[in-house]
């Protein structure tokens, strides 16, 4: 056997961030100044209300899942609007440890920072609050590393990257950019693909062709979705009138104009404004890891009296409604700008929904989650944080399935387990955890052969126990239902039994669990937490 020997030598930060205390303020009044001593710098995370919030003779709009970073011996003066500002307010020191490697830290000097998913910044805000004053030094170890994680995710989000190139290098492509940049200076002005062609230098049948590989769409289609973008914008700010709106989005009169943002949006263009604040006040029942997804936070949280709620989105902020309890008239008591359903509901459902606000359905029958997100960025606006989202959830799964590579031959299965039943999830119906074992991560399924007649395209399948006990995977992850249980614990039953005991993957100490809500749930955040909880039982 040949052994190599590598030395790899990690160094210290340049900087190093301690922290001092954190506080919660609830509630905060008009002219409310958050004591900040002079030589710490502030973390301000506002988790609920809006209003502005007045520095260095500036005011910025300040509302839920906002962050700002306040600079020691820098003031700072809120003017919340309505019944107050709730935030966090963290303060941290920064000792430099090598001043000829920059020791001025990696802290950007901008004031209000991107914090997105903003649930994870306040699942980290909470677990630091949570600990920050218990006198356990294991305790104080969690409360270090987390504060030390909220750190890195605001500032990898931040920094200045400066202007970098994304051209191919090939005289065409820097044409088509050339021309991409044209359209987004332009795009009042009538513009014709002969035009854009010439502009970049390219032929005009070709040009079209080369545009779409760059960028999914044909020119006009290009144009008309910055077109429609500028509008939203001009939407957002105020009551401008439509026909001002559409002359300057470029479009030649408020009839197309209409006919064009609805057929791209979904909606017309005075309900999109009415629907959308900064912040707007959204109910989405069972779609708030959309919601958050999209940096919005939900203002009620789907629950459930057996299930619980979606713990994995850190919404402890935000009061429940129970869909299987209480009509949705009821959810007219936090005054929603808009609900948004998916079509799987009663008609009489839908009709107490529209008499609380406006109602948006979303008629995807299937579970795909990039297309629901694109439905809902489309719908609020935020298609472009969507694609976002979409890509970084590609390139985390990509990554996940490289480090799962060796594992080929090695079975993994899913069930679902209640009082009265086991179901096992299958690959081909490709529902709710199934699509990232299977899919996304390409790990291998294990079947057991029914002989029941479409058994093979269903989400998921009912065992018996003698079926049971032919489930040979290597791998098993299991999440337990309490929808039947009449006791306490009584889903844990079967793994008293027998036939659980002689599984393999339980004689070889191969079975995970996973938590219900998070592995039930087709969102997109629930399946980044779903890779990890794969990552971490199988890499």
């Amino acid at each position: 056997m040949e052994e190599h020997n590598s030395e790899l030598i990690i160094t210290a930060p340049a900087a190093q961030y301690s922290l001092h205390t954190i506080r919660f303020i609830r509630n905060a009044q008009r002219d409310h100044q958050p004591d900040l001593p002079e030589s710490f710098y502030a973390l301000l995370i506002v988790t609920r209300g809006r209003g502005s919030i007045h520095m260095k003779g500036e005011a910025l709009a300040m509302g839920t899942g906002k962050c700002f970073l306040i600079q020691p011996e820098a003031s700072a003066a809120l003017e919340p609007d309505g019944e107050g500002v709730s935030y966090y307010l963290l303060l941290f020191g920064l000792q430099s440890i090598n001043e000829d490697r920059g020791g001025k830290g990696l802290l950007p000097e901008k004031v209000e920072l991107a914090c997105t998913p903003f649930a994870r910044v306040l699942e980290l805000m909470e677990d630091i609050y949570g600990c920050a004053h218990e006198q356990e030094e294991l305790r104080h170890f969690h409360c270090y590393v987390r504060f030390q994680e909220l750190l890195l995710l605001l500032i990898s989000q931040n920094q200045d990257h400066g202007a970098v190139s994304g051209r191919f290098g090939s005289a065409e492509w820097e044409g088509i950019d050339q021309s991409i940049r044209h359209i987004r200076q332009h795009y009042r002005n009538v513009l014709t693909v002969e035009e854009l062609a010439d502009l970049a230098g390219i032929d005009r049948w070709k040009y079209t062709r080369l545009f779409k590989e760059k960028t999914g769409l044909v020119p006009l289609q290009y144009l008309n979705g910055v077109r429609i973008e500028q509008a939203k914008r001009r939407l957002m700010r105020g009551e401008e009138r439509l026909s001002d709106i559409a002359e300057q989005a470029g479009f030649t009169n408020e009839y197309y104009f209409n006919r064009r943002f609805k057929q791209m949006v979904g909606v017309s263009p005075g309900q999109f404004r009415r629907s959308y604040r900064n912040q707007p006040r959204v109910a989405a029942p069972f779609l708030e890891d959309f919601l958050v997804a999209l940096d919005i936070l939900p203002i009620v949280q789907y629950s459930h009296a057996k299930w619980g709620k979606q713990d994995y989105l850190a919404l402890h902020h935000v009061p429940t409604f129970d869909e299987f309890r209480e009509d949705f008239t009821a959810l007219s008591v936090y005054n929603p700008d808009f609900i948004i359903l998916r079509d799987r509901y009663q008609n009489n459902e839908y009709v107490q929904c529209r008499s609380v606000s406006p109602l948006c359905v979303l008629d995807e029958q299937s579970d795909d989650w990039r297309s629901l997100l694109r439905m809902v960025g489309n719908y609020v606006g935020r298609l472009e944080r969507a694609e976002e989202v979409i890509a970084g959830y590609e390139a985390k799964a990509r990554e996940a399935r490289a480090k799962l590579s060796s594992m080929s031959g090695e079975t993994v299965a899913f069930l679902r387990i209640s009082a009265d039943f086991v179901h096992q999830y299958t690959d081909t119906g490709r529902g709710f955890a199934t699509a990232v074992l299977y899919g996304d991560l390409g790990l291998s399924p294990h079947r057991i052969q029914k002989d029941e007649a479409g058994k093979s395209s269903a989400r998921m399948t009912r065992l018996t126990l003698d079926e049971l006990s032919m489930l040979t995977a290597d791998h098993l992850f299991v999440t337990f239902d309490k929808w039947h249980s009449q006791a306490e614990g009584e889903e844990r039953a079967l793994l008293q039994h027998p036939v659980w005991s002689a599984l393999p993957a339980v004689r070889n100490n191969r079975v995970y669990e996973v938590d219900f809500m998070t592995w039930m749930n087709y969102g997109v955040i629930s399946n980044i937490k779903k890779i990890d909880d794969i990552l971490h039982a199988l890499a």
